[in-house]
């Protein structure tokens, strides 16, 4: 019995796959042909490597339709807890060049004599970087009673530095609030706005409570740092030298206590230094590759015991600074250090 025409036909026919449709996920996205995802990838990394380059171009806050300057002002208030008078906080946040660039434009469109009722903030940025500098002063005195006062100098300088500042102004948001002529607003620029905010908090809620803002924001940069990586101490075998001499004490001995892999390129010599006969300090966390090396590793252990700086004191007591006597004394210079201050030499 022959099969129907119909059937014949087919079993000769070519067998042609159906075509795969679209996944969901291509259509969400409006993937429809496979070259997009390449292209679109392309720029995606095309797009990564201009913003590296500082090539894209960045927008403000402000040009974006839903931004409210008098809610971002009040915001900013209750974000950081603090209470501002809302028109000195307003003046705090404007840039001299905001005002010459506005005074331009008005004169640009016909206005003869502009009417910007408006000041800057220079006033405001000169009397907070005082009191920065002031308190943080007296602060890590009160703190490093020991320390030269070269040393507090040195610390000092780190935290009323511009870098510093600028990254606190940015992390508490002042970026999108400055008026200025320029934008992202320069590193100067945010430095002067943040200054004027302390300013502004000190007319505002008192003195004692700006002293606060500033130790929770600036003093606080001192957690988790070494001394030494910000001050920076060219010859610790001179002055270790120099402070036992003035102090009527003989000269260090410095005495070998360790030594590994000597000859090879892997050496490591440990040093301690002695001076009659009361051991104070060695080089315990660094070994040095030569014995110069690693006589200098156990002078700078020896120093920050005597200025009591090593990792065994007490941290700094952020929480009751009350407690410190904050006043204008400076510290001993190093050079009249006396070594009579210092109470953690261990005695062998």
């Amino acid at each position: 019995m022959s099969l129907p025409k119909a059937f014949q036909l087919l079993r000769f026919t070519t067998y042609v796959a159906p075509r795969r449709l679209i996944s969901a996920t291509a259509c969400t996205y409006g993937i429809k042909s496979r070259w997009q995802m390449p292209y679109r990838v392309t720029l995606k990394n095309r797009m990564k490597e201009m913003e590296k380059k500082g090539l894209l171009p960045t927008n403000a806050r402000s040009d974006f339709i839903e931004w409210n300057y008098d809610s971002e002002i009040y915001a900013f208030g209750k974000r950081l807890h603090e209470e501002f008078d809302e028109s000195l906080l307003r003046q705090a946040l404007i840039d001299p060049s905001y005002i010459t660039r506005e005074t331009l434009r008005q004169q640009e469109l016909g206005v003869e004599v502009p009417a910007l009722q408006m000041s800057g903030n220079s006033e405001l940025s000169t009397e907070g970087k005082d009191i920065i500098f002031d308190y943080a002063t007296k602060f890590v005195r009160a703190t490093h009673r020991v320390l030269p006062e070269e040393g507090v100098s040195a610390l000092v300088d780190y935290l009323t530095s511009e870098e510093l500042l600028s990254e606190i102004g940015h992390g508490i948001g002042l970026k999108d609030l400055i008026l200025t002529e320029e934008y992202p607003p320069s590193q100067v620029t945010v430095v002067n706005a943040f200054q004027s905010v302390v300013a502004v908090l000190n007319r505002s809620s008192g003195l004692s409570r700006c002293h606060i803002f500033v130790k929770d924001f600036v003093l606080t940069q001192l957690v988790g740092k070494n001394i030494y990586d910000i001050w920076k101490i060219e010859d610790p075998v001179s002055i270790l030298s120099n402070i036992l001499l003035q102090n009527g004490r003989e000269a260090f001995e410095p005495r070998l206590v360790f030594q590994s892999g000597k000859n090879t390129i892997q050496a490591v010599y440990q040093v301690a230094v002695y001076c009659e006969k009361q051991f104070m300090g060695t080089g315990m966390k660094w070994y040095g590759e030569t014995v110069n090396a690693a006589v200098e590793q156990a002078a700078w252990d020896a120093l920050s015991r005597l200025f009591q700086t090593t990792e065994a004191v007490s941290p700094i007591p952020f929480e009751k600074p009350e407690q410190l006597n904050l006043n204008d004394n400076k510290n001993m210079p190093i050079d009249n250090w006396s070594i009579d201050r210092a109470s953690n030499i261990v005695m062998c």
